[in-house]
């Protein structure tokens, strides 16, 4: 009876969007921008809590349903927005880094197959310790457009960029 409710929390848990993996790294609320079926670039964004003693680096995410990932930023300079391809992010030692519109994502290019809200996507992120962790993440409805970078200052971060593209997150998630 005890092994049924402990297989019932866990489906519960994994079923509210949280993954967890060996080394302590949850996934919370991993989503896809819907985007018109003629898209070829679409984004994701999900926020990650590292819970271990020590930092955690993502160096990379794939994903069956498109022909290739890559993990970028968005930034503006001289009132020009650009996206820049960041090649890892780092997540503190009991920190958190947030992918959100505006700021870093996960940038899916060339889908193989028209993707709409309520269809799900599978992301396998991979860390520099050679361990990785598969989560889902729902397509959903986000912003006129369908794959405009909102800008919401009350989700930005403070980040700031390190050797060879790192980025590193300063201060506590909103």
């Amino acid at each position: 009876m005890k092994s049924l409710l402990t297989l019932i929390a866990l489906l519960v848990l994994a079923g509210s969007g949280w993954a967890s993996s060996l080394h302590g790294i949850e996934a919370h609320d991993p989503w896809v921008r819907e985007a018109p079926p003629s898209a070829r670039v679409l984004a994701a964004y999900l926020r990650l809590h590292n819970h271990g003693d020590q930092a955690r680096t993502l160096v990379s995410v794939e994903s069956p349903a498109f022909e290739r990932v890559e993990l970028h930023r968005s930034e503006e300079k001289n009132g020009m927005a650009s996206m820049v391809r960041v090649t890892k992010i780092m997540i503190p030692a009991h920190g958190k880094v947030s992918f959100a519109p505006g700021s870093l994502h996960v940038m899916l290019i060339g889908p193989r197959a028209p993707l709409k809200s309520g269809d799900r996507v599978d992301l396998t992120l991979h860390f520099a310790d050679g361990s990785s962790q598969t989560l889902s993440a729902k397509v959903r409805r986000g912003g006129a457009g369908g794959m405009t970078h909102d800008h919401d200052p009350d989700h930005s971060m403070k980040m700031h960029k390190e050797s060879h593209g790192e980025m590193k997150k300063h201060g506590h998630d909103h």
